[in-house]
């Protein structure tokens, strides 16, 4: 099967924003007297959005605990400021966009990072090569739903059959295949090789260039 587009998540991806992340996390904690928390630690914890993410780092059991909300305005606050904080684009990431784009594959992002701080980095580190992005809308439910995989999609004008997916997380692989499309894992992010097999990769590559060789036998 000739592939038409590749869609990739953002955080883990397409940039290390780990640190941003942490940074921002860790004024949210130490403002309100809660232990602070180190990278490894915030890698695992990332992945579902950063309400989520402030949810299971403050050990909240109740999404309706009136502290998480207190929690995650704060969080939105230290992101708005701190989200480039120590952020960088993987090696190989600029190498492997322009790759597909020479060969015409349509290319665009799917995360669950508030769309508008998604978009800023997509204009800071990639002008011009993404054709379409969704991030966190309140219209569209988060991944591993395939809403917004799907979109991608439809934007981009190819058979979600004819989309490869590119994470680093299990959450990306879960939001491939409920979206049918070729899930690739991605090594040099967050996760670990076997926690994406164990989703149901179907492939995994430890540098993005790999990619070139999965197209290639497709």
């Amino acid at each position: 099967m000739k592939y038409k587009a590749v869609i990739f998540d953002m955080d883990g991806t397409i940039v290390n924003s780990i640190f941003g992340i942490m940074h921002s996390m860790n004024n949210v904690l130490a403002r309100h007297g809660l232990e602070l928390i180190n990278v490894d630690q915030c890698k695992s914890f990332v992945g579902n959005g950063i309400k989520e993410l402030v949810r299971k780092v403050a050990g909240i059991n109740s999404p309706d605990d009136p502290l998480l909300e207190q929690y995650y305005r704060d969080m939105l606050e230290e992101y708005s400021k701190n989200w480039d904080y120590r952020m960088y684009v993987y090696d190989g990431i600029i190498e492997l966009l322009d790759f597909l784009a020479q060969k015409n594959i349509k290319l665009g992002v799917n995360t669950n990072k508030d769309e508008d701080i998604a978009k800023l980095i997509a204009e800071k580190y990639f002008p011009g090569y993404f054709s379409y992005l969704v991030g966190g809308r309140t219209n569209i439910p988060k991944k591993p739903d395939p809403a917004g995989a799907l979109l991608v999609a439809e934007k981009l004008g190819a058979d979600p059959r004819r989309c490869i997916y590119v994470g680093d997380s299990n959450v990306d692989i879960r939001t491939a295949r409920n979206a049918g499309m070729f899930a690739v894992g991605a090594l040099w992010g967050f996760r670990s090789r076997e926690e994406l097999l164990n989703e149901g990769a179907d492939a995994v590559i430890e540098k993005p260039m790999e990619l070139t060789g999965i197209l290639s036998l497709t």
